[in-house]
């Protein structure tokens, strides 16, 4: 009975001897890697956090500066048209006729004119001119009146001073006509000397305040008043009156008029003349030889 239980640890002990001697003998296998837990990981022991600090701002290197870039200045155009107020203030003593440019309006139309690439010319007068009239002329025009007076001055056309000698009279003024006592001018040269005549003043030209190839303004020692200011205009000649026709004579046979020719005399009453005495003479001379 004992022999039967130890027989089968013998057994047990010799297999795993055999297995162990079996497991020495074979090739160590190499180790397996550890394998990581899906537990998560531990972490470190906490420390005192320190304040919070501001997230770091990111600092964009300045620009750097360039130089500046100096534009090329345009090419130079054409000059401006001419300022004829400036012109005038610059020259002096023109202050009157100025304020006449400006309260007539009329300094529009010659910057109108010029922008056409029309070319006028101009006469100023001073102001000591102006001082000369008679106290009150000026202040007695109307508005109109005294935008005529600046028309009168301004010539639609440009003239040099040697242009001046090949004038033709009457002049045309941007006032108007020159017929009828209108706004008529006359200019008259004396080797260098200019006079300008309208019927009612005459002034001579004292100096040249600006010209170019468009512009002229020439200053005169005389206000220029028209004719038309002061003269009435001559009245319209009559109409020719209608010829009356003649009447005819009833006791005329038209039938029996002869048609004579101009400036010719009719021979036609002689001859009846001459015929009569005869004819009365052989009458009686047959009746005085009968009755005998």
């Amino acid at each position: 009975m004992n022999f039967n239980l130890v027989s089968p640890f013998l057994f047990l002990f010799f297999f795993l001897l055999q297995f162990t001697c079996i497991l020495a003998q074979a090739p160590a296998m190499a180790p397996m890697p550890p394998t990581q837990s899906s537990a998560p990981a531990s972490l470190p022991p906490s420390q005192p956090s320190a304040p919070a600090s501001p997230p770091p701002t990111i600092s964009s290197s300045p620009a750097p500066i360039l130089s500046p870039v100096v534009a090329s200045a345009p090419a130079p155009g054409p000059p401006g048209l001419p300022n004829v107020i400036k012109i005038l203030a610059k020259a002096g003593s023109c202050s009157t006729f100025i304020k006449l440019l400006q309260i007539t309006h009329e300094v529009g139309e010659i910057t109108s004119l010029l922008n056409n690439s029309n070319s006028i010319t101009m006469f100023v007068p001073s102001d000591g001119a102006f001082l000369n009239l008679k106290t009150g002329t000026l202040n007695s025009f109307s508005d109109q009146r005294k935008a005529e007076l600046v028309k009168f001055h301004i010539l639609p056309s440009y003239f040099s001073l040697s242009q001046f000698q090949t004038a033709s009279n009457p002049v045309q003024t941007q006032a108007g006509g020159t017929t009828n006592r209108e706004f008529p001018i006359n200019i008259a040269t004396n080797g260098t000397a200019v006079n300008i005549t309208t019927g009612i003043v005459n002034a001579s030209l004292t100096s040249t305040i600006y010209t170019d190839s468009q512009l002229a303004i020439y200053q005169v020692d005389k206000v220029l008043l028209p004719l038309k200011f002061f003269v009435k205009p001559l009245p319209p000649a009559p109409a020719p009156e209608p010829s009356k026709p003649k009447k005819d004579d009833p006791s005329s046979d038209s039938s029996s008029v002869n048609v004579v020719p101009s400036g010719a005399t009719s021979l036609l009453p002689h001859t009846f003349q001459g015929m009569v005495y005869p004819c009365c003479f052989f009458f009686f001379s047959v009746c005085f030889v009968y009755m005998s």
